[in-house]
Order: structure tokens, then sequence, then C-alpha cells
């Protein structure tokens, strides 16, 4: 196993060492800040061998990882109940990425990002070959009807969340390279918190993982990764997560810091990856 460090409060997480020169390349300089580059309509995306990276001319690193069976068929649960597996979304391109509903600092601007891209993939007609998702890493708080009223204060429906059990769910970000971990917070630190955007009670232990998205192609091939923390650019969170945001997410809403990224380096990935122009 590799330790790297990630973008958020530079907690260490690990990476399988198969995949350690893809998310090398990805931290070391394959940054996603720059607009994607006009790229033509075919078919571009470079297929690296397996367990190795290349760098994305968009942002971020192209991977050839087909995922194992006991991962695609971790059972995972949506919004509105809904019981899936990654296996069962064979056939459709996924954009996926680790989010909690209680996160202060990153997750709301993720959120922000992923609801942007789905909405872009809706508006070209292309929501039945590419599905956006966010997976929790918070299977305790995150159940079906706190992940529906989290993704109701967004307006719009065009991507989904997920939860799961805490094996599974562990399981899958273990694989995906960006375990987490629980740090409890104090009595004094949960009270001068901002309180929880839907219960308004003090929280009481946050999170601590990797931020990064990814997407799985449509034979359930992880073909892109991206670390950092979400750019939002000019796109607007939900009030009620913004002022849920703690001093340093505030900071990150207005400049996240380190390496970040940007829905143009998603649309750049998918363009090269499936042909389908998303913008």
């Amino acid at each position: 196993m590799l330790i790297l460090k990630s973008n958020k409060k530079m907690k260490v997480f690990t990476v399988s060492i198969s995949l350690a020169s893809a998310l090398l390349l990805t931290s070391c300089g394959s940054s996603s800040e720059k607009a994607a580059e006009p790229m033509d309509h075919s078919h571009t995306a470079a297929i690296p061998k397996t367990g190795t990276g290349e760098a994305a001319p968009g942002g971020g690193t192209y991977l050839n990882e087909p995922i194992p069976a006991d991962v695609l068929n971790l059972p995972l649960v949506d919004q509105n109940g809904k019981t899936f597996t990654l296996e069962s979304l064979k056939g459709q391109t996924l954009v996926i990425t680790n989010f909690l509903t209680s996160c202060q600092e990153i997750c709301p601007m993720t959120s922000a990002n992923m609801r942007d891209v789905g909405d872009a993939i809706a508006s070209a007609k292309a929501s039945e070959k590419i599905k956006v998702l966010e997976i929790t890493v918070d299977a305790k708080r995150d159940v079906p009807s706190r992940l529906l009223a989290y993704q109701n204060l967004f307006a719009t429906k065009n991507w989904d969340l997920a939860g799961g059990t805490e094996a599974g769910l562990a399981k899958l970000w273990d694989y995906f390279g960006a375990p987490a971990t629980i740090e409890e917070f104090s009595k004094a630190d949960a009270e001068a918190s901002p309180r929880d955007w839907q219960t308004g009670k003090p929280v009481s232990y946050d999170m601590m993982h990797a931020d990064l998205v990814i997407i799985v192609d449509e034979k359930s091939t992880w073909r892109w990764l991206d670390l950092g923390a979400p750019n939002v650019g000019t796109s607007t969170i939900p009030a009620k997560l913004k002022s849920y945001l703690s001093p340093g997410g505030l900071k990150n809403l207005e400049k996240p810091e380190g390496s970040s990224w940007k829905v143009d380096a998603i649309y750049s990935a998918l363009m090269d990856i499936t042909g389908i122009h998303i913008h």
C-alpha cells in the first residue's frame, strides 16, 4: 500500500499500489484548473495499460482498471429507497464522486458540480447513456430519507445519491483509493460548529476522506480520475447549505485550496470516452 496525502486537512489516505502511478500523475500537475481544450467528436481517450495512468488533456488521469465483481455487486440504495449495484448499471457510463450530507467543508460544492453535470447531460439528451451518482461515505446518517431531503435543496434531480451498509461503503471506497475515517467532535467543537442543516442539532462527528471524481465506462472499467476539491466557479449552492458551511468551507467555496476540479474536466473526459459532447 502507498500512502498519499489528501487535500482535506492533510489527512492521509491509502490507494492500491496498482493505481499509485495514476494518482501521483494526477496530484503532480495534471490539474483541471484550466478549461477543457476543444475536442473533436470521436473517441480519443488514451487507454493506458492496466495499473498505469496517462494525463487527460482536459484534466485528471485516464485509467484502464476493470472493476472486480465483488465491488460491482456491493448493494447500494438511492435517495428514493431503490436498491441497485454498479453491476446493474452496466451499459451506462457512470460519473461517480464521494460525499456526505453532513459535510461542512467540501461536499456541498461537490454536489453543486454534480448537479450541474447531471443537468448538462439531461440537456444533451444523454441521460440514458450517462448516469451521475454521488455515493456517501457516511452509512449511518445518510439513509434514503436524508439523501432525498439533501437533493431537494438543489431544486433539480438530474443526478442520484446513494448510500449502503457501513461494510459495503467501506469496501467500495477502499477500492477506489479513498477510504473514510470517522473524526469524533468534542462537545466544545460540536457546539461551536454550525448546526445540522436538517435537524438543527450539533454535529457529533465528521468523516474524513480524500475528494475525488471518477468515470466508469459502460463495460464497468474505471477509465478516469481527478483528485482535489471541487471548484464551483460561478455556480451556486443552496442557501441552507451555504449557511451550514464552516469558515474553512466558506473559503473553499470562494477558492478551494490545493488542486481542484471543474465540471469542464468531466465534460472533456466524457467526450473522449463516450464521444458525446456535454457542456
